[in-house]
């Protein structure tokens, strides 16, 4: 008898500790719970992009750089339009400059040559001062030379009012109509241009 009661007491405590078990889940358990519905929530919010959306993406970004390059390409390049055409005009100037220069100290000195020329065409018997003419005359047409100054060919060519300004006009046998047959004043060009036109008679 004493040992049934035993037996039946012990079920009753196993039955307790097992009611004990199944009971309300703890407070570290309920934030554990918390914390991990938390983390997914998370990792669905935090989903990884499609494959088109990377793509749509990515060529937004790219239509993006072009257009800040296309824009610096278009002021470098209207930069160095502006520096070239700069540098050109102020070559420009410089040349026109310098030529102009020259051109000036040509003009002085042609009347000399004219004058030496006309000293030496008198016929005398001043032999030492024709020399001395003729070194100096030499020595002038050493520096035209180096200007690049050379006298207009008119004597004998057809008039060209670019080079050669008429003067008078005379009917001569044999010769063409608009021929030179007369130069009063030489002409010169400086290099290719014509500094002073030769002053001629023409024919009729």
């Amino acid at each position: 008898m004493e040992e049934l009661e035993k037996d039946k007491i012990e079920r009753n405590e196993e039955m307790s500790e097992e009611v004990k078990g199944e009971g309300p889940p703890s407070e570290l358990e309920q934030s554990e719970e918390v914390v991990e519905e938390k983390i997914e929530t998370e990792v669905e919010q935090k989903k990884e992009p499609s494959l088109e959306e990377i793509v749509e993406e990515l060529r937004k970004k790219l239509e993006e750089k072009e257009k800040e390059a296309k824009e610096y390409l278009d002021i470098a390049q209207r930069i160095k339009a502006e520096f070239d055409n700069y540098r050109k005009r102020t070559e420009k100037e410089k040349a026109e400059m310098i030529s102009y220069g020259q051109e000036q100290v040509i003009i002085e000195l042609l009347p000399v040559i004219d004058n030496f020329e006309r000293a030496l065409a008198t016929e005398g018997d001043y032999n030492s001062l024709r020399e001395g003419l003729e070194l100096i005359y030499r020595q002038f047409k050493k520096v035209l030379d180096k200007f690049e100054v050379r006298e207009i060919e008119a004597e004998g060519q057809m008039f060209d009012p670019y080079k050669h300004h008429a003067l008078a006009q005379e009917e001569v046998e044999g010769k063409q109509p608009n021929e030179i047959i007369e130069v009063f004043q030489k002409g010169y060009y400086l290099k290719d241009k014509v500094i002073r036109p030769s002053l001629v008679k023409v024919a009729k």
